[in-house]
């Protein structure tokens, strides 16, 4: 008997797949402030691969608020979504099991500022021995949020040209499956979730 395919969310699973990673190093690394200049060659591999499919979905997600784009680097998606997405810079994610939250995009804020942790992937990219330190727990903790955040807004964004509507959070969430084992946005994208601890990272 044949086997039956829908069109998975490929993007959503390779969060996934990341997020999980991530998990698994608690296991070592205590998820605690005074751990956040920790480094390691699974950070950096963590890191780098978050950094990289922040890339590849930042792309769809520019056009897909803005038919004309041609945006390719950091400061190209940053012109677009300042634009078309004002409120993404400001959002928050969450891992509440640690008590952890950040803005991962908030230097956007900032006129001639990118992501600390995206300048520290294209550090260690290109000059890994001067700079590996900044494969750092801290680093990586907010380079996932940021992947994590663009791809909900991927998604949303890609559901709602598709459909012609605004699409509401918690319809996305409940729609992305299986859920997320430890990030999180806030409560009120979700149906029923709940955010305990919210120290600052």
């Amino acid at each position: 008997m044949g086997i039956h395919y829908q069109q998975s969310n490929i993007h959503w699973n390779y969060f996934l797949s990341i997020e999980r990673d991530f998990e698994n190093l608690s296991r070592y690394i205590e998820f605690t402030e005074s751990n956040n200049n920790t480094f390691s060659i699974e950070l950096a591999r963590l890191l780098m691969t978050a950094t990289q499919e922040v890339d590849v979905i930042m792309k769809d997600l520019c056009k897909l608020v803005d038919e004309n784009s041609t945006a390719d680097s950091i400061g190209g998606y940053k012109a677009i979504i300042n634009e078309r997405i004002p409120e993404f810079n400001n959002e928050n994610v969450y891992i509440p099991r640690f008590g952890m939250n950040s803005k991962p995009w908030s230097e956007w804020k900032e006129a001639n500022n990118h992501p600390i942790w995206w300048t520290a992937n294209n550090k260690i990219k290109h000059h890994r021995t001067e700079f590996f330190e900044r494969a750092n727990f801290k680093n990586t903790f907010n380079a996932i949020g940021g992947l994590l955040l663009t791809t909900l807004y991927f998604y949303k964004k890609k559901a709602e040209k598709e459909n012609g509507a605004e699409m509401d959070w918690m319809e996305l969430t409940g729609m992305l499956l299986p859920k997320t084992s430890l990030y999180k946005l806030n409560d009120d994208y979700y149906y029923g979730e709940v955010v305990a601890g919210r120290n600052e990272w």
